[in-house]
């Protein structure tokens, strides 16, 4: 399973606890089992991802592949607003439902207040309203399912781990400890049995546009800052948690041995709410981007450097070369999936969430040396 919260035995016992009594519950109002939709019957498409920047990029295939498969439908994604952006010009989507879900915060994940359980009613109400024939979650999460279900779509597609595979239509289960998230994703379309098969025997690798106008005033922006000589090396010191996180010092000891071999332009990418109290290298250059000025930069770029982060997932949509640090995490599932990224694994990478505290930073991080050798590997493949 893709595993995106800490394990823990009473937490599994609980979620299946509610999962049997559910079920029972469930069972005699559910109603008649309907015939499988064919492309004709699927007039309209609901996918249900409503997490961070990498995990939109990385529905990106299956979006891809229900264009494909019903090329008359009307696709929607609920997620929050980032996903527009990402988006843009890509043809994968009709329409994004922007909404943050409350337990989708880094903090107060239950707070429920009057304003936001009048958001979540009218959210209900909006998605009841578009009548979805279909919805699709990957997340393998309860809440998710539950939402599913107020759509109302006669047709829910989803995995039933840790409780609520009864509020779905049709599910899988979550014994999929070996599959990369874009394959929990494909793997939903292969419920209905007379569906296509994929396009290719590869799995498809995520895609996000960037159009010419946008990277030339990247280009311009770049010049601008003084960023001319190559190789042109970006880095991306965040990461959603603290244990996913580089410390910033090996940021900056990797952007001064580089800078002493390879000589170059280094650029830094800061996220908009980022602190930074980091001494960055005086030849170093620091950008805060908006989200899309962000993509038109990365294509400028010859590398990326970065931790298990959604910057890491959109340079890998739009073909740049990436050397990605799993602190913790498992790249298994989470991985860049383009033959132009390396992943440097942490000594606590592929153990499960719970391997390691999410809000302490790593104990023995990746060493410096073994990361710059990577960076110089990646320039002289990719040239």
């Amino acid at each position: 399973m893709a595993q995106t919260w800490p394990f823990s035995r009473k937490r599994h016992t609980l979620l299946r606890f509610v999962d049997v009594v559910g079920r029972a519950v469930a069972r005699p109002f559910r109603r008649a089992a309907r015939s499988e939709p064919t492309p004709l019957g699927v007039r309209r498409v609901l996918v249900i991802e409503p997490w961070n920047v990498g995990d939109v990029v990385l529905a990106t295939p299956v979006l891809r592949e229900l264009r494909r498969r019903y090329p008359k439908a009307e696709i929607s994604i609920l997620a929050k607003p980032h996903a527009r952006e990402l988006l843009a010009g890509s043809g994968l989507v009709d329409d994004v439902v922007p909404f943050d879900l409350p337990w989708t915060a880094q903090s107060n994940k239950y707070r429920l207040t009057p304003a936001i359980v009048r958001e979540m009613r009218a959210l209900v109400r909006t998605l009841r309203a578009r009548k979805f024939d279909m919805t699709l979650d990957s997340r393998m999460d309860i809440r998710s399912n539950l939402l599913a279900a107020m759509t109302g779509a006669p047709y829910r597609l989803g995995y039933d781990i840790g409780g609520g595979g009864w509020l779905l239509t049709h599910s899988l289960p979550s014994n999929r400890d070996d599959s990369h998230k874009i394959d929990d994703w494909l793997a939903l379309l292969d419920l209905f049995a007379d569906a296509p098969s994929l396009a290719t025997g590869e799995r498809p690798r995520p895609t996000l546009v960037v159009t010419e106008d946008e990277r030339e005033r990247a280009r311009r922006k770049l010049a601008e800052a003084g960023a001319k000589a190559r190789p042109l090396i970006a880095y991306h010191p965040g990461g959603s948690h603290p244990g996913k996180r580089w410390p910033h010092q090996h940021f900056e000891d990797l952007i001064r041995e580089l800078s002493t071999s390879l000589g170059g332009s280094h650029i830094i990418f800061l996220g908009p709410d980022e602190k930074d109290s980091s001494e960055w290298p005086s030849n170093a250059i620091v950008f805060r981007q908006p989200l899309r000025e962000l993509m038109a930069l990365l294509t400028c770029c010859d590398v990326l450097v970065c931790n298990d982060s959604g910057p890491m997932h959109v340079a890998d949509a739009l073909g740049v070369p990436v050397v990605a640090m799993f602190e913790i995490g498992n790249p298994q599932w989470f991985g860049p999936s383009g033959d132009r990224a390396t992943v440097i694994r942490g000594e606590l990478a592929g153990r499960g969430m719970s391997a390691a505290p999410l809000d302490q930073p790593p104990r023995h991080p990746v060493p410096v040396a073994r990361v710059a050798t990577a960076v110089r590997e990646t320039l002289r493949a990719n040239r």
